[in-house]
């Protein structure tokens, strides 16, 4: 299991989701929108599942010129 998170759109600072999920669980909720409350400001903010990503994803960049 994976946690999720998302981008605050008022601070742009990385906030957890809460919730814990894995490959199949994320393809199956690709089309939801989540309300999440945002620990960075404090407001419940609507997004995506597609706005959100894994823990990891962004710190472990691939080079697209191998693939």
């Amino acid at each position: 299991m994976s946690s999720l998170f998302f981008t605050c759109p008022t601070t742009h600072q990385q906030a957890p989701t809460g919730i814990e999920t894995d490959v199949q669980s994320l393809r199956a909720a690709w089309r939801a929108t989540l309300n999440v409350k945002c620990p960075h400001c404090g407001e419940v903010h609507q997004i995506s599942v597609r706005e959100t990503y894994t823990n990891g994803a962004l710190k472990r960049p691939i080079s697209l010129g191998h693939l």
